[in-house]
């Protein structure tokens, strides 16, 4: 190894779906003196809580994966048909960042969030819309988020170090135990050739069955014979396993090619039903005793770019355990090597069907001329 170059995170059926969520209102909407009806946007609920789907913005109809899509969703989780995520080409950007729902601190206003309606964010799919500066291609997305949420890196030294006092609460691989987790210690010199050389992880196990976190951690270390690359560790039985072999390891630590990851045994990265929560604080885990019960708070393994860099919803505003989307306007490209492909706009307006099911995001887009961007 010669060199490391860490990226800067950004601050994831039947054409009946199509049937019961199309079409639109028989209202008419005046925006930026043109004339547009509810009935030009396309609309579709994506049945997405029990496996990925997937959907083709020109048609307007649910495809097989293998078919020709732009859009795939897996529960909260949307994708672009690009890079980590598929075999196209197609390209995404923010176009209307909706500010106003969230304060200084970044954290959602929760009286903004619960008043907006369908009909009060159309108007930004309606108005003049830019060319973004560039279109953003989707790629592997760690359940744990960046190595920065978690590690440092001196560019003097050239040194990838721990980020003190964080963690995580992670969900085990069969899906029934969990384990409150804090990074204690890492060390990779990526010049050195030698890849990671040093890290500790403790883990307050939660076993299946039990109520509560156990009181003497569990330690993932690198065994004597670790060779600095991808390593797998199963806490409920305190064990490094094999990667390739285990069907029950819970985290991974690697580093390929030019990219240094946690993750989870969950969504791309394995078979299992794993995950982990947004980075916390050791005070707050501290203060968490046991798995809260509350199972969108484990991320999984996914791809994503565009929708995982800027995200389309907030969880739990006012202590109610649910899905409130904030109307971002998204640009969606078809093809970002071909610069007379469709460009559309588009915003997630739901989550729930008609019935409260959950895991079944609605969206909403309009093919739109997008404007050169003003100097």
């Amino acid at each position: 190894m010669r060199s490391f170059n860490p990226k800067m995170p950004a601050i994831g059926l039947a054409s009946m779906a199509l049937a019961a969520c199309g079409g639109g209102s028989d209202d008419t909407i005046e925006s930026n003196d043109q004339e547009l009806s509810s009935s030009q946007f396309s609309r579709m609920l994506m049945p997405a809580a029990t496996e990925t789907v997937y959907l083709n913005l020109d048609t307007g109809q649910m495809v097989d994966e293998s078919g020709d899509w732009h859009l795939a969703a897996d529960r909260l989780s949307l994708k672009l048909n690009s890079g980590a995520s598929g075999s196209g080409n197609v390209g995404g950007a923010l176009a209307v960042p909706q500010d106003d729902f969230y304060d200084g601190s970044g954290q959602p206003r929760a009286s903004v969030f619960t008043n907006a309606t369908v009909n009060s964010e159309e108007e930004h799919l309606l108005g003049i819309l830019e060319k973004p500066g560039s279109w953003q291609e989707d790629e592997f997305v760690s359940a744990f988020g960046g190595y920065t949420d978690w590690a440092q890196y001196d560019r003097d030294t050239a040194v990838v170090t721990e980020l003190p006092d964080v963690g995580y609460l992670v969900r085990s691989a069969e899906g029934n135990s969990f384990a409150r987790m804090r990074v204690v210690d890492f060390y990779f010199p990526t010049r050195a050739g030698t890849g990671i050389q040093d890290f500790t992880f403790e883990f307050d196990v939660q076993g299946q069955g039990e109520t509560s976190f156990g009181e003497t951690p569990v330690v993932f270390e690198p065994p004597a014979d670790y060779d600095g690359g991808n390593i797998c560790f199963d806490f409920d039985a305190a064990a490094v396993v094999d990667c390739a072999t285990s069907d029950v390891w819970d985290m991974q630590v690697g580093f390929t090619g030019r990219s240094l990851d946690l993750k989870s045994n969950s969504g791309v990265s394995g078979n299992g039903n794993g995950g982990a929560s947004d980075v916390m604080t050791w005070a707050e885990l501290d203060d968490t005793n046991s798995d809260p019960g509350v199972p969108q708070i484990y991320n999984t393994d996914a791809t994503g770019g565009v929708f995982t860099d800027n995200t389309w919803y907030a969880y739990n505003l006012a202590n109610q355990h649910k899905i409130w989307p904030n109307f971002r306007t998204f640009l969606i490209k078809a093809d970002v090597n071909d610069a007379d492909s469709t460009d559309w706009a588009l915003q997630v307006i739901g989550y729930y069907d008609e019935n409260g099911g959950s895991g079944q995001p609605t969206v909403r887009w309009i093919p739109v001329e997008l404007q050169q961007a003003s100097e």
